[in-house]
């Protein structure tokens, strides 16, 4: 049938008895009073008869230690008894088949079936009721979640200091066979991935409940996954500490903050402790720039997925997910930051080790598209599995690549990344945003240099899908700024080779080559484009002043001004 365990309030209130007895010290009047009055009456006969009785000088010590030390040996029972009840022999023990158990799968399975459904506040009824089954029932008055969430506190101060997890791995009785010892861990496990359901329900606003709940149900999940011992995997215990650490940066002051570094140095300690792989959804925590946007970024858990056009839509109910999606945007946007030193007081130059750099992160960004977190429905999938790949991120991290190798003029490069520009993920192509269709029709130009009349007729297609990305209402983001200078840079840059084609296949006789009226227009447009760009940019006008002067020598204008803009 399985042990019934103590409630939260029952543990807090033996917890009160046991520190008004060590505060008060009830026993003292009667171990401790009549000695000590002995003692002082004692020891004034012993200073006057110090000379006459020297070998009775240590009777008077004994009677006054002995009454000391049973005093203090009844205390440290008293806090190991309670210890032994809070652990041993208060921890809830579900046994299989038992009717407790049949309770709490059926619900547990019917979870399943909601959160498959998306049926997000009938899921959150379920797994309410299956910790019920569990004698784990949520707080349901203020009393009692002020009472659950000081003993958890208590239990994960003593759980650092070792002695509470020593006793938790005893739980069920000292002399316990295998089987019972199995069973106390499973119902740990259980509790704890109903626990960090319902939390992550909390986190992306589908169970409705206060930021003191939530703590409550991160730190319970925390505390019963410790105890679960091997019953829970590696990556799902990790996983509980990273939610953890999600609720600190999320319901906690800023200057609190400091404890997500706490459980996510617990994450880590936990993955790389086990000579196992690291798993594929969580590998990012464990590198030094994704360990750093998660402790020091500024971000937030929104309570509906979020839209954009740089990565794939996360799930509705996976806090994680939300955030790993905003960290492969931050990879994006890091590297576009390379390329373009928007953010950079002093002049960009686009240098090899600028370029390189840019690269790297898009190679980690490749890796992490690569291992997204499924919108996984059962609560106990292992995390080693549940990982699928982000189309939309690969895509922009191609978009980005062939850019930079478009600056650096390595023609085989952008030619082996051109097939995987060329399909654009459908969700892109469904997208009202111009800006995807800017990119593709940009680097279709550069692939058709050569070709007159398809090259600029891409150019012009891409110009005017540009500035259309510019006429919306809404305020670019910072990574919206930098996509559209690199496009509009790289527009240029195509206009002004395909003129120089232009004029090392002029006839001889002509001295110079000056470009047609369609050529100017079009590279007037994009000029003003990237002018207007850059005006939110200073640092970026340098860019301006080079295609300002690559305009004058198009149009063979006076040369000394063209001069002070080189």
């Amino acid at each position: 049938s399985g042990s019934l365990g103590m409630l939260d309030r029952s543990r807090m209130a033996l917890c009160t008895f046991v520190f008004l007895c060590l505060s008060f010290n009830p026993l003292s009047s009667l171990l401790g009073g009549r000695p000590s009055e002995a003692f002082g009456h004692d020891g004034s006969k012993r200073n006057i008869l110090a000379m006459d009785e020297p070998e009775s000088s240590a009777l008077p010590q004994f009677q006054w230690l002995l009454p000391t030390l049973v005093f203090w040996m009844i205390n440290l029972l008293i806090v190991g008894a309670a210890f032994v009840r809070l652990f041993i022999y208060g921890e809830p023990i579900t046994r299989p088949h038992s009717e407790s158990s049949v309770i709490f799968w059926r619900h547990r399975k019917q979870a399943d079936l909601d959160l498959a459904r998306g049926d997000f506040a009938q899921a959150s009824q379920n797994l309410w009721t299956a910790l019920k089954a569990l004698r784990r029932p949520l707080p349901t008055s203020n009393l009692d979640l002020t009472c659950s969430l000081l003993w958890n506190l208590i239990r994960h101060i003593l759980q650092r200091l070792w002695v509470g997890r020593w006793l938790a791995g005893r739980a069920g009785g000292f002399f316990r066979d295998q089987e019972l010892k199995a069973d106390v861990r499973k119902s740990a496990c259980d509790a704890a991935l109903v626990y960090h359901r319902l939390h992550q329900l909390h986190m992306t606003g589908k169970h409705v409940a206060g930021h003191l709940s939530a703590i409550n149900m991160a730190l319970s999940a925390v505390n019963l996954a410790e105890c679960a011992g091997d019953a829970i995997s590696v990556a799902t215990l990790a996983e509980v500490y990273v939610a953890a650490a999600l609720r600190v940066k999320t319901s906690l002051h800023h200057c609190c903050h400091f404890l997500a570094r706490f459980f996510l140095s617990s994450a880590r300690q936990v993955l790389l402790s086990h000579h196992g792989t690291v798993p594929p959804a969580l590998q990012w925590l464990c590198h030094p720039v994704g360990h750093r946007f998660f402790v020091d970024g500024d971000w937030a858990v929104k309570s509906s997925p979020r839209e954009s056009i740089y990565s794939s839509t996360s799930h509705p109910a996976n806090p994680l997910a939300q955030v790993t999606q905003l960290f492969r945007e931050h990879l994006l946007e890091k590297a576009l930051s390379c390329v373009s030193r928007l953010d950079n007081p002093a002049p960009a130059s686009h240098s090899e080790g600028e370029f390189s750099d840019a690269l790297e992160y898009l190679h980690f960004l490749n890796s992490c598209a690569d291992t997204v977190p499924n919108p996984t429905s059962s609560i106990s999938t292992n995390m080693d599995s549940a990982t699928g790949t982000d189309p939309v991120s690969h895509w922009w991290a191609s978009v980005v690549a062939m850019a930079i190798h478009g600056l650096q003029a390595d023609e085989e490069a952008m030619e082996r990344l051109y097939p995987l520009v060329e399909f654009m993920p459908r969700v892109l192509q469904a997208s009202e945003n111009s800006l995807p269709w800017a990119a593709l029709h940009t680097f279709k130009a550069t692939r058709m240099l050569g070709k007159e009349d398809s090259s600029l007729g891409q150019c012009d297609k891409a110009g005017e899908y540009l500035r259309d990305s510019l006429g919306g209402n809404a305020t670019p983001s910072a990574i919206d700024r930098a996509v559209q200078f690199l496009l509009c840079d790289l527009l240029l840059i195509t206009r002004t080779r395909f003129w120089q084609q232009q004029m090392q296949g002029a006839p001889p006789h002509r001295a110079r080559y000056q470009a047609s009226a369609l050529e100017l227009r079009g590279f007037q447009q994009d000029l003003s484009t990237l002018r207007r760009l850059a005006q939110a940019d200073q640092p970026a006008m340098h860019r301006v002043f080079l295609h300002e002067a690559t305009a004058r020598l198009m149009t063979q204008a006076s040369p000394t001004r063209t001069h002070q803009l080189l």
